[in-house]
């Protein structure tokens, strides 16, 4: 597991250089809207096959099978065409070059608030550790049950690509940081929904409603990163993005399960769903407050 996320780490990066490379800057919305909804759609249908598998054959079939598409993947990069790009600013060592990634990050607040909201859904997505503890652990629900909750996953994921890639190219910046602030309030009451009601239909709702919210913020804060960004430090942009993201990920997560062991989901719960209702009207706020500064330097 720790080399896969290694892999990510290095794979997510160069995937957001080749976007910006081969995709027209008025297409990249529609890119990665098509890009989330084709991989939670394959969520839905990886998770009901691998659960049939792991019942019929055993967990090894699985990582078999799973090897099997990495080394898939690896081919199929292998054939792409090589993409031209333009020359780019190389001086320095690895770690210097990184640091000026930050220090750009910085010296860009519209950058600096895109990735602040990132991080700050990034921290409150600790709830799926949550999740498992609460439906094994408190419910005594079987991993059959904890693996259907992926399908509301999948198909919010679906839906964002879809309304997204649709709709939220049609709106200016404003409405756009409207829903993105609107967003992180849906995620952090459809946290308290999915810890909070019992019946099971209800909790496959607020599943959905969160990943539709959660998974929309992705998609236009990423297709925002691309925009700002200069080509000079868009691969040293993302990699700083990666560790930031997924270090504030993998410190909720690390908080949230020594908390819910001393506390209990629900207390946990409601402590997420305040941190995202919280960094939605600080997003909202701001953007406000930046709306009436302009308006006034006008």
């Amino acid at each position: 597991m720790i080399l896969l996320n290694v892999c990510s780490a290095f794979f997510q990066p160069a995937m957001q250089v080749v976007i910006v490379e081969s995709v027209k800057r008025e297409q990249r919305l529609a890119a990665n809207s098509l890009l989330q909804g084709t991989s939670s759609f394959l969520i839905i249908v990886g998770q009901g096959l691998a659960a049939v598998l792991v019942t019929l054959f055993s967990y090894r079939l699985n990582f078999l099978i799973d090897a099997g598409c990495y080394f898939f993947s690896l081919l199929l990069l292998i054939r792409l065409p090589k993409l031209v790009v333009q020359n780019r600013q190389k001086t320095g060592s690895l770690g210097k070059r990184l640091r000026r990634g930050f220090g750009y990050i910085f010296k860009h607040g519209e950058i600096s608030r895109v990735l602040w909201l990132q991080m700050a859904e990034r921290a409150a997505g600790a709830y799926y550790i949550l999740l498992m503890y609460y439906l094994l652990q408190e419910r005594k629900e079987s991993l059959a049950v904890f693996g259907l909750m992926d399908i509301p996953l999948g198909i919010g994921g679906v839906l964002a690509g879809i309304i997204v890639g649709r709709w939220a190219g049609r709106l200016g910046r404003e409405a756009v940081d409207k829903v993105l602030g609107g967003a992180l309030v849906i995620v952090g009451v459809a946290i308290l929904g999915l810890f909070q009601l019992k019946p099971f239909s209800l909790m496959v709702l607020s599943s959905l409603l969160l990943a539709l919210a959660s998974f929309s913020t992705v998609i236009i804060t990423v297709t925002r990163m691309q925009q700002l960004a200069s080509p000079d430090y868009l691969a040293r942009l993302f990699s700083a993005r990666e560790m930031l993201t997924m270090g504030t990920y993998s410190a909720s997560c690390l908080v949230v399960g020594y908390t819910s062991e001393q506390f209990g989901s629900a207390a946990v719960a409601w402590m997420l769903a305040l941190w995202a209702v919280g960094s939605g009207i600080t997003w909202l706020t701001a953007a406000k407050h930046k709306k009436t500064k302009v308006s006034s330097a006008a």
